[in-house]
């Protein structure tokens, strides 16, 4: 009997939008959500088994290659957010990551940022393929489908 293998655990990432992330129409200005987005994706990683250490030690830091950001609702200063990363392709050197940001309290959609890492060596920032740990657990949680909180 053949078992199927355990969902990845989900876990949670509070964004608590500052005082100083706010621009003078009173919402966050579009920057800090590439920022949050960046902090999302190395906290996915490091909960994956591959953090900052790892990909220094692969020599293929994952690098933003491409963005698009849907904004959708406004988040102010005080406001706190989740955000939910999903690998939506996998690729021999990059993976695309879907963020969904989402206001805290009614889970209000905020913001939907898909963006593209490629892998790329320290020192020559040439493209890499992707280290065969982080490409695996990028791989299982795309075929669970399933959306991760992350912290």
């Amino acid at each position: 009997m053949t078992e199927r293998a355990p969902e990845p655990t989900p876990f949670t990432h509070r964004v608590e939008v500052h005082f100083y992330e706010v621009d003078q129409v009173g919402v966050v200005f579009n920057a800090w959500y590439l920022a949050w987005c960046d902090d999302a994706r190395l906290a996915y990683c490091a909960s994956r088994g591959f953090g900052i250490e790892d990909a220094k030690a692969a020599d293929a830091m994952p690098l933003v290659r491409h963005a698009d950001i849907e904004w959708l609702a406004s988040l102010a200063a005080g406001d706190h957010a989740e955000i939910l990363v999903r690998p939506v392709r996998v690729g021999t050197t990059s993976f695309t990551l879907r963020h969904e940001i989402h206001r805290e309290g009614d889970g209000e959609l905020c913001a939907v940022l898909t963006i593209t890492y490629v892998a790329a060596g320290l020192t020559e920032r040439t493209k890499r393929e992707l280290p065969l740990s982080l490409r695996a657990a990028l791989e299982q949680d795309q075929s669970h489908g399933s959306l991760t909180v992350v912290s």
